[in-house]
This record gives structure tokens, C-alpha cells and sequence, in this order.
């Protein structure tokens, strides 16, 4: 049986125009309510140490001196241990975190989560994960930066739904690294 498909007016240009200034408009709010009045700091919780939460990490310590990794967490101890040496040696002065604010085992993102200096969560634990960290993130009333892809099954991409739902009650940003969707020459 072949599938019927409507022709719309909206093209796929449009369709990502559209999309990337949804994302820069999301990121944007986020980026002006993290701040308490009067904060000079933005304050990171990094949830997944490894390759790709190290780097991400390093990329925000990259884009702005005003901030900082406050707290990290990872199921494996000796990941934690060598993204904490990696961040360290490259920004010891933006280094905060300390021994009771780093946490290994499969409740690391709610203990990131719960410490109150964090503004804003990453979440680059393997995607079955990341539902949870999403889920824990916004119900502590933090921003989060997930990377790509949101969920891998049915269950996580119904919780992810309902924790975007539950964030823009509290108006709260979600970003996920769609990178491309974010670089002025491939909206462009």
C-alpha cells in the first residue's frame, strides 16, 4: 500500500529557519534567567565525564571566563577522576568543584542536580540516561544542555516530552547539541 502524503507550503528552509530561531530564542531566555540578580558567575553541574562531557565542558569554560564547574557526576569513578584532572590542568582557576561536590554511582545526576549553585546542567551520559537527567535536572529548577539524542526509546522520549512541559512551566531552557542548527553558516 503506498502512503499518501499532503504538500505543504513550508519548505525545508523554512522548516529550519524556523526551528534554529526557536533554538537561539530558547537559549537565549536561558541564557538571561540563569542569573540571580547581581551574579557575576554561571555555575555548571556536568553530568557524564566522559569524552564528550569533558569536552563539552572545556567548551563552555572556552566560550566565557564568567564560568565555572561547580559540580560533576558519573557513574564510573575513574571517569570522573579523569575529566576532574583534564578541566583542572586546563582552567585551575575556574576548578570549584570539591570532593562533596563530585558523585559517582546511578544517582550522580540527582546529587548534581541538588546542589544549589548550579545554573545550568550538561547532560552527556549515554542516551538511555539522558531522560533521567533531564527529568532530575528541571525538577531542581535548573537549565540543561543535553547532547543529542534526547532518548533512544519510547519510554524516555514520553519523559522527555513531559520534562520540557514541566520546564517551560518553570521557565526554564532546555538545548540539545544539534550543533549544526546553531552555526550562523549552515542556518544560513
Amino acid at each position: 500500500m503506498k502512503q499518501q502524503y499532503r504538500k505543504t507550503d513550508v519548505t525545508r528552509r523554512d522548516f529550519m529557519k524556523t526551528g534554529a530561531a526557536v533554538s537561539l530564542t530558547a537559549m537565549s531566555v536561558g541564557v538571561h534567567g540563569v542569573f540571580a540578580a547581581g551574579a557575576e558567575r554561571f555555575r555548571l553541574g556536568l553530568i557524564g565525564c566522559g569524552g564528550r562531557g569533558t569536552g563539552a565542558a572545556i567548551d563552555c569554560l572556552t566560550a566565557d571566563e564568567a564560568v565555572e564547574i561547580v559540580a560533576m557526576g558519573d557513574l564510573f569513578e575513574d571517569r570522573l577522576k579523569g575529566a576532574a584532572a583534564t578541566i583542572k590542568d586546563k582552567f585551575p582557576d575556574r576548578f570549584k568543584f570539591r570532593p562533596e561536590t563530585m558523585f559517582t554511582g546511578f544517582e550522580c545526576n540527582k546529587k548534581v542536580c541538588g546542589i544549589a549553585d548550579v545554573n545550568l546542567v550538561i547532560s552527556a551520559t549515554p542516551p538511555g540516561f539522558r531522560p533521567l537527567d533531564l527529568k532530575a535536572a528541571v525538577e531542581a529548577g535548573k537549565h540543561v544542555f543535553m547532547e543529542k539524542p534526547a532518548a533512544t526509546d519510547p519510554p524516555g522520549i514520553r519523559s522527555v516530552i513531559a520534562s520540557a512541559e514541566l520546564a517551560q512551566q518553570k521557565g526554564l531552557a532546555i538545548v540539545a547539541g544539534t550543533q549544526r542548527r546553531h552555526q550562523k553558516h549552515y542556518v544560513e
